[in-house]
Parts: C-alpha cells; sequence; structure tokens
C-alpha cells in the first residue's frame, strides 16, 4: 500500500467516527419494572394506575422466573371525572377512583358462585372465576345499606340507582375484573352512620361519547378493549394487585 492509499484510508476513517459516535453508543438501560412501594411480596402481577386528572397510564408488571419485568407499558387509562382521591377520603358519587393499595377481588353472589372477573360478553380466557351475568345481577352501591358493595338478586324494576343492574350495562361491562377497594365484612357504608367508602370499583372496558372519544368513569379504570384482554389474561387470584394513584 502506498503513503498516499494510507492517508487517505486514515482521512476517510477519522470522518467516519464523528458520524458513528452517536449511533454506537450503548442504548440506555430500560426503565426498571419493579413495583412500588406497599405492594405485598406475594404480588406476582401488579397493575399500576397513575392518574393525571381523569386520565391514567396502565402499566402491567409480572413476576416470572423471579423477576419483574413490564408486559405493557403506558395504556391509556381512563379514571373518575374527579381523578384520584385516596380510600379514606373518598366518598361514593364523588367522581372519584379510590387510591391506594388493592388486591383482586372476589364476591360471592346471592347464588353462591364466589368469582373475581364478571361480564356480560365472552369469557376471554381469565385465569380465576368467571361470572356470566344474569338476570338479576344487581350490585348494591346505596349507602347505609347492608347491600352495599354486595352482589345481590333483584328485579330490573327494584334495582335504582345507585344500584347498578349489570345485564344493562353491556358496553363498559362486557368484560370486567373486581378491584378490592372497600369490600369484604368490615368494609365502610353497609351500616348506617359509616362512610360510603366505595362500591362497585372495576376495572372494565371504556365508554365512549357520541364523538367516538373515550369517558371518564364514575370511581373505575378503563381500558380500551384489546388492552383490557391483555391485562385481564395476566390476572391471578391471591397474586395480583392494583396501585392506583
Amino acid at each position: 500500500m502506498t503513503l498516499r492509499s494510507v492517508g487517505l484510508a486514515a482521512v476517510l476513517g477519522a470522518g467516519l467516527v464523528p458520524a458513528c459516535q452517536p449511533a454506537c453508543q450503548p442504548a440506555p438501560p430500560a426503565a426498571a419494572c419493579t413495583p412500588p412501594v406497599g405492594v405485598p411480596a406475594t404480588a406476582r402481577q401488579v397493575v399500576v394506575v397513575t392518574s393525571s386528572g381523569s386520565r391514567a397510564g396502565v402499566d402491567l408488571l409480572v413476576r416470572e422466573g423471579g423477576a419483574w419485568r413490564c408486559a405493557a407499558r403506558d395504556l391509556a387509562g381512563r379514571v373518575g371525572r374527579n381523578g384520584v382521591r385516596p380510600l379514606a377520603a373518598r366518598r361514593s358519587g364523588d367522581g372519584t377512583t379510590p387510591g391506594g393499595v388493592f388486591p383482586l377481588g372476589s364476591m360471592t353472589a346471592p347464588d353462591g358462585q364466589t368469582f373475581q372477573f364478571f361480564g356480560n360478553g365472552a369469557n376471554p380466557g381469565v385465569r380465576g372465576v368467571w361470572r356470566q351475568v344474569r338476570p338479576g345481577d344487581c350490585w348494591g352501591a346505596t349507602p347505609g345499606s347492608p347491600d352495599y358493595n354486595q352482589l345481590v338478586s333483584r328485579s330490573a324494576g327494584a334495582c335504582r340507582a345507585p344500584d347498578e343492574y349489570l345485564p344493562h350495562i353491556t358496553g363498559a361491562y362486557t368484560a370486567a375484573a373486581l378491584i378490592g377497594a372497600n369490600t369484604g365484612p368490615q368494609r365502610s357504608g353497609d351500616d348506617p352512620g359509616e362512610p360510603p367508602l366505595a362500591a362497585a370499583i372495576f376495572l372494565h372496558r371504556h365508554s365512549y361519547d357520541a364523538a367516538g372519544a373515550t369517558k371518564p368513569t364514575s370511581g373505575c379504570i378503563s381500558l380500551a378493549a384489546g388492552d383490557l384482554t391483555r391485562v385481564l389474561t395476566r390476572l391471578v387470584p391471591g397474586e395480583a394487585y392494583f396501585v392506583i394513584r
């Protein structure tokens, strides 16, 4: 090789270095997909809902092979029209979604079925018990009633607002998961004088206005149908938690 060739190669090589440097830098590490503080050590799936007004980014974290990873990032969610408020500070009907760390909920129907998921549509393949909504399924949401935040059996005419007659909510409740906010025998609001903290808090499908835009919820969390299926089919009773903030 001549000296001229060597010099030309050096010039060409030097010219390539500045152009290559940015592209050749190692990619920054991905954001850690670890659950927020407060999630029980038994958790294996965590739905993290980070709100901004009535909108939210929803992440699904799963623990597999001893490590956490993001199964879904920044899904477009909706929460209550008045945003998120800590469970102890909210009241039924105030248009907020309860904030806190909650397990996947469980409910026993009047017919004895204990379930974690329900819907008017087909079971998307959930890993818990699915309840196909049937005539008479009424979710109690009247404060000061023993039926508050319970599934009871009533006719459509007897299931009056704020109670929810599930067979009539065919869009949003195509498929849904129970969120364990203010559930169980120690729930607040089923006796007179107790603050009605929360009732009928679910993860369900978006509702839409006449223009096709998503609507805020009354207190639940909603996702687009495809994103909802993606989340619902990963949740396992006893392992799944929601972090709402």
